[in-house]
């Protein structure tokens, strides 16, 4: 009886273990980033158009993340102005950066949760933005990338035993750098980074991961989502500190 049980359990075990090891698999499997290479496209198409048509001055000054004039009513550019680049170097550092992110997060959280999280941080940014910002005009999709930041941070804690020394030795060093550059260098927007960087992680853990954290988690992550938006809605639109 003690062989059967002992067998029994170890036969549980093994089956448990291949089990995990499928659905690490599947999550750490390579797949071709559709989503990632879409926004790469977007933004450069919003990058060419407007210099073709001559218009690149006009289009950057009316579709930029402008705070007086998101609070009077043209909302869109909370959006527009993230597809937006002042120049060619700021859209390839930023192109380079969603490829090697988005890549990556877009695999592990599958297309429809990576292109959530996406927009949704690209909205934190600009929200946090004409906040805190001093009324001057912002472009760039630099908040959405840290968003993707913020969510491989969030993704990085559950697959710790994976990407423990990663996140330690390479992911956090990199947020904390790029935030550090944003305050002492002239020009960057470095409220929508931060934006960004807290909305990526929040909507990840409202969206959650497949089979790993708990519906609690996720609960606590819708509610907290919530929150963080209509706070920062509140203060970028209806307030101006």
């Amino acid at each position: 009886d003690g062989f059967e049980l002992f067998s029994r359990i170890t036969g549980d075990i093994s089956k448990h273990n291949k089990e995990d090891a499928k659905k690490i698999e599947k999550v750490f499997k390579t797949k071709f980033p559709y989503v990632t290479y879409l926004l790469m496209a977007i933004n450069v198409i919003f990058f060419l158009v407007p210099i073709l048509l001559n218009q690149n001055n006009y289009i950057l000054e009316a579709y930029c993340v402008h705070g007086p004039s998101i609070r009077a009513g043209q909302y869109y550019r909370i959006i527009t102005g993230t597809l937006l680049h002042g120049g060619l170097v700021h859209l390839i550092c930023n192109n380079y950066s969603l490829y090697v992110l988005g890549s990556q997060l877009e695999g592990f959280f599958g297309k429809a949760k990576f292109a959530l999280i996406y927009i949704f941080s690209a909205i934190c940014g600009s929200l946090l933005s004409i906040t805190f910002g001093q009324g001057a005009g912002s472009v760039g999709a630099s908040g959405a990338i840290f968003g993707l930041m913020g969510s491989l941070l969030y993704f990085g804690f559950y697959y710790r035993v994976y990407l423990g020394q990663v996140v330690k030795s390479q992911i956090l060093p990199l947020v904390a750098l790029n935030l550090i550059l944003g305050f002492v260098t002239p020009g960057i927007d470095n409220f929508a980074h931060i934006g960004g960087l807290i909305g990526g992680f929040l909507i990840s853990m409202a969206l959650g991961l497949n089979s790993k954290d708990k519906r609690s988690e996720r609960i606590n992550g819708i509610i907290l989502t919530i929150i963080y938006i209509a706070f920062i809605v509140y203060l970028g639109i209806f307030t101006k500190i």
